[in-house]
């Protein structure tokens, strides 16, 4: 599964009996629960990745940092920085 979530929200949804047939065929055929199944397959289909625990934290640092960090209006400033330095 490619979330380190733990929590789970439960929900209910409406889907046509056939579709229903069909995923629940696809869940035995991988030896797979249908919550696990349907579940992946959202992931999957959404390109849906949650952070872990440390690239959330590195995240945070970041945002704290980009007030302090230097802005250039052109790369020649740039350039001319490092140069300076």
């Amino acid at each position: 599964m490619p979330t380190t979530d733990t929590k789970k929200k439960s929900t209910s949804l409406r889907i046509s009996s056939t579709l229903f047939a069909h995923i629940e065929k696809l869940a035995k055929q991988e030896n797979r629960s249908l919550n696990n199944f349907i579940e992946t397959t959202l992931f999957n289909a959404l390109d849906y990745r949650e952070a872990n625990a440390i690239t959330k934290t590195g995240i945070k640092e970041s945002r704290k940092e980009r007030t302090s960090l230097k802005k250039y209006s052109s790369t020649e400033e740039v350039f001319q920085d490092v140069e300076d330095k």
